[in-house]
């Protein structure tokens, strides 16, 4: 399989930072929202002058903190954060160091996860043996395993259950990428899963995602809401989708707004993925082609129909699955930092 650490390896033009990401037990049993609220005002007033970004996930009873900087200020918020009351017991699953991956200071999720605190623990200490033992995997990996793993079970008994092909898809217009999930949802007997972001301001995007089986390797297809691609965790998890389905609507308002959303998306990311373009004409695609390669994108125009018809998107996406083989491992081939 291919090893995902070399495009995070820090190389002149970018300075090193520290990476950790800890899993904790949350204290607070109601106001939730408020408290996360009340951290995002205080991180959005110190993260960027000490160099940090950071992401926040609860679920199920369970805070994940992902954060990233120079090392001095980092190991001082830690510390900070260590010494809350809102929270105890943090494990560190991720620590290394490279190229900085988080484009924003601040980024946090709020899961609607129905599972007990009991069976998220479960995950959060077979990482942590993993990482005691040395198994290092990237900070999104580890992010995935525990809030959003791979749950078909089909995939359970891979040696790397997280190298599964990821696919993104975002509509120009309307609800299209939505109902494409709703409709592979219904095609291969799937559960569509729902997610919410918040970002440095509001807590206004959504994704939804559904898993199957494609040519014997576990896929996920994954609806982003057009105001949520420029969100810090979205941005930080787009390198590990080598394609992102495009649906054009035809109206050019509608089809450069998405496109020039993908582009700041994109900006200053170590990979990105091939866009793959859906419209319902061929000047469409010459227009979009033409943005893309201003902004040094992958363009591929997979398909020349309507943003909702689905059997065609599909058939576009099912022939980059296949061609794209092996998903790659997401164990990073690097030495352990002592915590």
């Amino acid at each position: 399989m291919v090893n995902s650490i070399a495009p995070y390896v820090a190389t002149p033009g970018h300075a090193e930072v520290e990476r950790v990401v800890t899993a904790s037990i949350c204290h607070m049993k109601e106001g939730i929202y408020a408290q996360m609220e009340d951290i995002r005002a205080h991180s959005l007033r110190h993260n960027a002058v000490d160099g940090i970004h950071a992401i926040l996930q609860y679920q199920s009873g369970w805070f994940i903190h992902w954060a990233e900087g120079p090392s001095p200020a980092l190991r001082a918020l830690l510390q900070r954060v260590a010494e809350d009351p809102r929270h105890h017991s943090p494990h560190t699953v991720h620590l290394s160091r490279g190229r900085r991956i988080l484009p924003t200071p601040w980024s946090m999720v709020m899961s609607q996860a129905t599972e007990s605190a009991v069976q998220f623990g479960r995950r959060v200490m077979a990482l942590r043996e993993q990482f005691e033992k040395g198994v290092q995997y990237a900070p999104s990996s580890v992010l995935r395993r525990l809030s959003a793993p791979m749950q078909l079970p089909q995939a359970q008994g891979l040696a790397d259950p997280d190298a599964f092909h990821r696919v993104g898809i975002c509509a120009a217009g309307g609800n299209e990428a939505f109902a494409m999930v709703a409709w592979l949802a219904q095609r291969t007997g799937g559960t569509v899963a729902k997610r919410r972001f918040a970002g440095e301001q509001d807590m206004d995007g959504s994704s939804e995602y559904v898993e199957f089986m494609e040519s014997g390797h576990p896929c996920r297809m994954i609806a982003v809401a057009r105001n949520g691609l420029t969100h810090g965790l979205r941005r930080a998890f787009l390198p590990d989708w080598p394609h992102f389905v495009m649906l054009f609507s035809g109206a050019p308002k509608f089809d450069d707004a998405l496109m020039g959303r993908m582009t700041a998306a994109c900006e200053g990311l170590p990979v990105t993925p091939t866009l793959l373009g859906i419209a319902p004409n061929a000047e469409t695609h010459e227009r979009m082609q033409a943005a893309a390669q201003a902004a040094h994108l992958a363009y591929l125009a997979a398909d020349t129909a309507r943003p909702d018809d689905c059997n065609a998107i599909w058939q576009a996406v099912q022939a980059q699955l296949q061609r794209a083989g092996e998903p790659p491992s997401s164990v990073w081939d690097v030495p352990r930092m002592a915590a």
